[in-house]
Order: structure tokens, then C-alpha cells, then sequence
């Protein structure tokens, strides 16, 4: 099974502490026939974790992080031998992190999705942000999963699922 751990909560946050996290990955490591997914708005945080040692690099443990806006820079060059993956939803600007090889290199899996409801301030990401990111993912082989949100920009024969193998 795939499990997303925290779907509702991002169990990063700096307000979570550090033995909440290490008993979570103690459970996870403790039944590796689950695949866990992690997703965090705080990637910072990832690093904390990893220097303490608390952050395990199993094949079966996934870790995402949003990312939205180009002021998030710099977490994928630390993380090369985990399985590392970028959230980009909500699509709010056309992103800069796809332009980092860096990010190439280490993400190997990214999911794209556009903002949803119906607010006054609602962005429509524009078909040619999607495409530079589906450039990016197909020049260094990274599975791209678009979500439903995304029908409308760029039509249904367009949609990407793709997960990767060990998913």
C-alpha cells in the first residue's frame, strides 16, 4: 500500500516535536512492505532531521515538499539519496525551481496541480508554466503526475499520471 503519512497535517511543522517524528518513522521502518509518502510546506525541517539521524533513506520513504512560489529554493542538492518529490500545487506563477538542475538531478518524482475553488484572487496557471515543467521532468526522466485541476488549461488528452517504478 501506499500511505500518505499526515495527509491532512504537515507533521514537519516546526511546532511538531522531533520524537512525534521519530516514532512515526520507527513505525514505518518497521513495516517496509508500505510505501510512505511525506509532504511538508517546512523542507528545513528535513534537514534538521537528517543531521539529528532521524530522517531514514529507505527505498519505501518518499519526501515531498510544496512548492508554489519561487521563493523556496535550495533543499534537493542535500537529499540525493532519498526518494525526494515536488508537490507544485497550487500552480500559482510561472516557477524558476524547474530552471535548477539541482532539482533535476535529485527530484524524482513531481506532481502539478492548479489552485482550486472559486475565490476572487484565484490563479489560473498558464499552459506554457505546465509545459516548462514537463519539459524539465522529460529531460532528466522524471514521472509527472498531473492532477484534475488541470483538465481545464490543458484538456484531457494531455493529462500525465505517471508514478514512479517504485511506487
Amino acid at each position: 500500500n501506499n500511505i500518505f503519512v499526515g495527509a491532512m497535517s504537515d507533521m514537519f511543522g516546526s511546532w511538531v516535536p522531533d520524537e512525534w517524528i521519530e516514532e512515526i518513522m520507527k513505525i514505518c521502518v518497521r513495516y517496509p512492505v508500505h510505501n510512505y509518502l511525506f509532504l511538508t510546506k517546512n523542507p528545513g525541517r528535513y534537514w534538521e532531521l537528517e543531521e539529528k539521524g532521524l530522517l531514514p533513506a529507505a527505498e519505501n520513504m518518499w519526501y515531498g515538499f510544496s512548492y508554489t512560489s519561487n521563493e523556496s529554493q535550495g533543499w534537493a542538492s542535500k537529499y540525493g539519496d532519498k526518494n525526494n518529490f515536488v508537490s507544485v500545487e497550487p500552480l500559482l506563477e510561472d516557477l524558476r525551481l524547474f530552471d535548477e538542475y539541482v532539482l533535476c538531478k535529485a527530484a524524482r518524482w513531481v506532481i502539478i496541480g492548479a489552485e482550486t475553488g472559486r475565490g476572487k484572487t484565484k490563479v489560473i496557471p498558464k499552459a506554457e508554466w505546465i509545459d516548462r515543467i514537463l519539459g524539465h521532468c522529460d529531460r532528466f526522466r522524471i514521472p509527472v503526475f498531473m492532477k484534475d485541476s488541470l483538465i481545464p488549461i490543458i484538456g484531457e488528452g494531455n493529462m500525465r499520471r505517471e508514478f514512479p517504478q517504485q511506487l
